[in-house]
């Protein structure tokens, strides 16, 4: 365990003793890339072949890391091998290393040490309309991430197919190194699908105002919980086999057509649907808290369409920046009541659920939040790197939907769910070293609706403190 826990402070010592030459490197990066220079204006009564003696012209140079600069091995922010403008290949790696503490239980959460997250992975383009990415876990028993090939005609025509994730959920889609706190919210992890094998449409048009994404996918991703087929008894009708799923996202960036400076108007708003059908089983979406431990089980019946609709925001201006989302499940429960009068099972009400949250954050140290914080003064080289602050607040429950006049119950077929609800509150404060290394604090304040259901009996309220290290290549 100690060989375990040094790891992080091994990468973190060699990053920092490697800033001078990351420095070094910067400035010759800067000198090469043609940064502006005054030049004396043409007199008029000085002949112009006379003049180009006196001031020769030097050859505009493009930046190292600009496409088709360079050929082979070349660095730029990252190991990449390319070959002009026909192929392109950059080595990325991405770690996360976190130390945790909770009131949910010390005697097992004080003081835990985890790799978040441990990928390797490699993207890309070749032949000018090809894009692709290849990412897996590289921790012991890993998974492939995202596994695609998108073909780019043009911004507004593109397509996708692979291994990806479905296009919905703002937060979901947004990768988890980029993310303002440490862990998603309650609604992403419970409410949005995930990964699935698929292929989609998308682009952009219009300078940017409109963006969509649609496609159709095997199955309804890999954030559900695996299906349990409920077993047939004599007379009973064949399941629903697990069919796919369909999914589309469109936003609007409406600042997009004002007059305001570019980093007033990327406010986005927009909507997302999917849908699916699942067979007979205890497959309702579950809810769980922020380190795990379940607050709604899935252990009810449901049969039918699985819908999930989405809406969001998002905006940067300048160093700031604000986010929120709704999302709302619905699972079908067709035919798995304990029956009626005619002795026929008969529907109950839908499971639903129901999350949302509003977060913004503030770059102290000035830096724009529009694609991503880049200390202008990264630590160890010159400066202190950028420091950043960030709260939020969000609300996942799960119930049973429309009115009913039965008291809810854990039965399995139960017409009124016993439903649980989670309010969550995360303040935390980010410090970019640089452009490879971030070190972000979150204090966690949870509170469950029920006590009766809490991991802990009789308590409902809930302290986490988290810190985590990360390494982006």
């Amino acid at each position: 365990m100690r060989s375990v826990r040094a790891i992080p402070g091994v990468m973190f010592g060699a990053l920092l003793l490697a800033a001078p030459a990351w420095a070094q490197t910067d400035s010759r990066l800067q000198a090469s890339s043609g940064t502006a220079v005054s030049v004396p204006a043409v007199e008029a009564d000085v002949p112009l072949s006379t003049q180009e003696a006196e001031k020769p012209k030097k050859p505009k140079k493009k930046a190292p890391d600009e496409p088709g600069t360079k050929n082979g091995f070349v660095w730029a922010d990252r190991p990449s091998l390319r070959f002009g403008k026909l192929f392109q290949m950059d080595f990325r790696f991405k770690s996360q290393a976190d130390f945790r503490q909770s009131s949910l239980d010390l005697s097992t959460r004080g003081g835990t040490f985890e790799w978040g997250r441990l990928r390797a992975g490699i993207k890309g383009s070749f032949l000018k309309y090809f894009e692709y990415e290849v990412e897996h876990d590289i921790e012991t028993g890993g998974s492939w991430r995202d596994v695609y090939l998108n073909f780019r005609y043009d911004a507004y025509a593109q397509v996708q197919g692979g291994k990806f994730k479905i296009p919905f959920g703002y937060e979901q889609l947004t990768s988890p190194m980029d993310l303002d706190l440490v862990y998603r919210t309650r609604a992403s992890d419970a409410l949005t699908p995930g990964r699935s094998v698929g292929g989609m449409v998308h682009g952009r048009a219009f300078k940017r105002v409109i963006r969509y994404q649609a496609g159709a996918f095997e199955d309804d991703g890999d954030n559900p919980p695996s299906l349990d087929p409920a077993p047939l008894l004599p007379g009973d009708p064949p399941p629903l086999p697990r069919q796919g799923s369909w999914a589309g996202r469109a936003t609007v960036a409406p600042l997009r057509l004002s007059s305001l400076p570019g980093h007033l108007n990327n406010l986005e708003v927009g909507g997302a649907i999917v849908s699916t059908t699942i067979p007979e089983g205890r497959n309702n979406l579950s809810g769980k808290m922020v380190l795990g431990d379940t607050f709604f089980p899935s252990r009810y019946y449901t049969r039918g369409r699985r819908l999930r609709v989405g809406l969001e925001l998002s905006w940067a201006p300048g160093p700031f920046s604000v986010s929120a989302e709704y999302i709302r499940s619905t699972d079908a429960r067709e035919g798995v009541g304990v029956g009626n009068e005619q002795g026929l099972d008969n529907n109950l009400p839908d499971i639903e659920g129901r999350g949302w949250y509003v977060a913004g954050s503030w770059v102290v140290t000035g830096e724009k939040k529009d694609g991503g914080v880049k200390p202008r003064r990264p630590f160890l080289q010159g400066g202190f790197g950028a420091i950043e602050v960030a709260v939020r607040y969000e609300v996942l429950r799960f119930a049973s939907a429309g009115a009913t006049q039965e008291p809810p119950s854990d039965s399995l077929r139960a017409a009124n769910v016993l439903g649980n609800g989670d309010r969550v509150f995360t303040g935390g404060v980010n410090w970019y070293l640089n452009k490879w290394l971030k070190f972000q604090v979150n204090g966690i304040r949870e509170t469950l609706d029920d006590a009766a259901l809490s991991p802990v009996p009789g308590q409902s309220s809930f302290w986490t403190v988290v810190s985590r290290l990360q390494f982006v290549l």
